[in-house]
């Protein structure tokens, strides 16, 4: 079997983009295939020369699967084959029998999927929620499948000492904070009701998938949505929902005297008590060193149904985390994870600092934590559930 990789050339390194990449090629020398990485510069535009460059790499090229991460990749997708006649022919990826692989990674509502193009579209999603926001979104979409595939891990992003008992950091958050999005920001929004509603849901029932807060709410004020303004519906309030969780989860942690190392930009652009270490945002590797370096670390997550690639990176590294969404992480990684509701912050904190006070618990956990990932979250595992699916 032969995949190939869309590779963005632009996107900042290193970041979570050529880590992922760099995974799953890996792991398809592992499992005994090749791949080829097709490479352009611009996000949903081929400049000429690329251009024919991808038509000299149809002529000859051999390609069973397509892997492209983060949809980014979808201009190529779009490629036709042309003989000069009246008509167009099927796209490149279609004329060799391509399966074309999504691999989404983001919330879908940020992604170019309704642009993409293949006969054999795979969309894997990293939210079991995911299916029914994208049914509800794209409703003329047509993707063969939807396969529910989040994000995975390398072991060489472990970077945890050899002895648990070195690692110096308490309590770690990473993560950036947009400082004009912890509170409502949309006054002037014609929809104003839509979004507070939706906001309101969401304080009040943590648990409850963006998308069906929404809907109740829009079906409760009798309105009609444009999709255009549904889309902006989900961005603006994800947006919201994201960074205001992440401030939330942090000051109530300090507030409770836990000392905490925050990484990233944008905090200190908000108060915060003398027991937070703030430090300027890392790059992806000094990222892994950083979580390898913490005894537990925070996660604020929109992914309700699943996952983001933070807590696999966590897990590899043997450091036990604290997340709100329960739903998959607890299936994957068990009671050796651990859980808040953003409704009670206190507990999550008196069980950190319980923790914290046993270290040949911590320790336990962070063995066990590292043996799952291992286990079954490594690229590896996803190709093979991708492969599965594909039967390439």
């Amino acid at each position: 079997m032969h995949a190939l990789i869309p590779f963005c050339t632009s996107v900042p390194s290193p970041t979570f983009y050529q880590d992922f990449v760099e995974g799953l090629e890996s792991a398809l020398a592992e499992l005994g295939h090749s791949s080829e990485r097709f490479e352009f510069r611009e996000i949903g535009a081929l400049a000429q020369q690329e251009l024919e460059r991808f038509f000299s790499w149809g002529r000859t090229a051999r390609c069973d699967l397509v892997l492209d991460l983060c949809c980014w990749g979808f201009a190529l997708s779009r490629v036709r084959l042309w003989d000069g006649g009246s008509e167009v022919g099927p796209t490149i990826f279609d004329s060799f029998g391509a399966h074309y692989a999504a691999l989404l990674f983001d919330q879908p509502f940020f992604q170019p999927i309704p642009v993409l193009q293949s006969a054999s579209l795979l969309l894997c999603h990293p939210d079991r929620n995911h299916p029914e926001l994208i049914g509800s979104l794209y409703p003329t979409l047509a993707a063969r499948a939807m396969l529910f595939v989040p994000p995975a891990t390398r072991r060489e992003n472990d970077r945890s000492p050899e002895r648990w008992s070195d690692r110096r950091t308490p309590v770690l958050y990473a993560g950036n904070l947009a400082p004009g999005a912890i509170e409502p920001f949309w006054p002037d929004e014609p929809r104003r009701r839509l979004y507070d509603g939706a906001a309101a849901v969401i304080d009040a029932r943590p648990g409850v998938p963006l998308h069906r807060a929404i809907e109740e709410v829009r079906r409760s004020l009798g309105l009609e949505l444009a999709q255009e303004e549904r889309l902006s519906a989900h961005r603006t309030l994800e947006y919201f929902l994201r960074h205001r969780l992440r401030h939330r989860l942090v000051t109530s942690m300090a507030a409770a005297g836990l000392p905490i190392e925050v990484y990233g930009s944008g905090w200190d652009g908000v108060a915060l008590p003398a027991n937070v270490n703030v430090h300027p945002a890392t790059d992806y590797r000094a990222y892994m060193d950083r979580i390898g370096d913490a005894r537990i670390c925070l996660d604020a997550s929109t992914y309700l149904g699943g996952a983001n690639d933070r807590v696999v990176q966590f897990a590899t590294n043997g450091t036990v985390f604290f997340s709100n969404a329960r739903e998959y992480l607890y299936e994957a990684f068990g009671e050796d994870a651990g859980f808040y509701s953003p409704l009670d912050f206190a507990d999550a904190a008196e069980r950190i600092r319980d923790l914290l006070a046993r270290p040949a618990e911590l320790e336990a956990r962070s063995g066990r934590l590292r043996e799952r990932a291992l286990g079954g979250h490594l690229w590896r595992h996803r190709l093979e559930t991708i492969l599965g699916a594909t039967g390439t």
